[in-house]
């Protein structure tokens, strides 16, 4: 996919996590460049209304490759997840409410919901802090593992996915199974799905067709 196509592409899929309450004002999302830069959106951007003059491309360390704008301070959970993941196409840095009611209480993440099951385990940073400087993006990546998704205590949530759709609908998926996960909590034990259910909704849900159709589904309420 050409530069222009997989702005677009990230411009969308951001907005579409900010429609839905999933990214806020100051949120950002990334998509891999090549080995050594990304296109992100810059810290000033409009997320609800951003557009491709909004993207800008930073290599590992920071440093303006293409734009002007300054790029998020945390850029830092981009940048060193890309170092340690070369089979990440796309991350997103989201504030969730649900996912991070959780966290604040020290609820696991536990999987209510055949989409949330996708995530697999999901471990949670135990810091509050802002990643704004390159050891506290070591620590998310290290914390990350080879997972699709890590909570940030009181603070929001990090997703992985080999594209920009996929990473949009994990994204998605983890926020739905916190809501149900917190509502049902508030009436009893929510049924936590066995390993075995998990495995199963894995093998059978884990396909572009799926996360298509989900971008498919927020994209027509934009």
């Amino acid at each position: 996919m050409k530069g222009a196509e997989l702005k677009l592409l990230l411009v969308e899929a951001i907005r579409m996590l900010a429609r839905a309450d999933i990214v806020d004002h100051s949120g950002h999302g990334s998509a891999r460049r090549d080995g050594e830069s990304f296109y992100i959106n810059s810290a000033a951007s409009a997320r609800g209304a951003l557009t491709a003059d909004d993207i800008v491309t930073i290599d590992l360390d920071g440093n303006l490759v293409e734009g002007s704008a300054r790029p998020p301070f945390e850029f830092h959970i981009h940048s060193e997840i890309y170092r340690a993941r070369p089979d990440a196409g796309a991350v997103m840095h989201t504030h969730p409410r649900w996912s991070t009611f959780l966290t604040m209480v020290g609820a696991p993440y536990s999987a209510v919901y055949a989409q949330g099951a996708l995530l697999g385990a999901v471990p949670r940073l135990d810091s509050p802090l802002s990643i704004n400087t390159q050891p506290m993006g070591e620590r998310v990546a290290i914390t990350l593992g080879g997972g699709r998704a890590v909570l940030l205590k009181s603070h929001g949530a990090v997703i992985v996915g080999s594209d920009i759709v996929e990473c949009f609908a994990l994204a998605a998926y983890l926020e739905e199974n916190a809501y149900r996960q917190y509502m049902a909590m508030q009436i009893g034990k929510p049924y936590v799905f066995s390993d075995a259910e998990q495995q199963a909704f894995r093998e059978r849900l884990w396909t572009p067709t799926l996360f298509r159709k989900t971008w498919d589904h927020y994209r027509s309420k934009l």
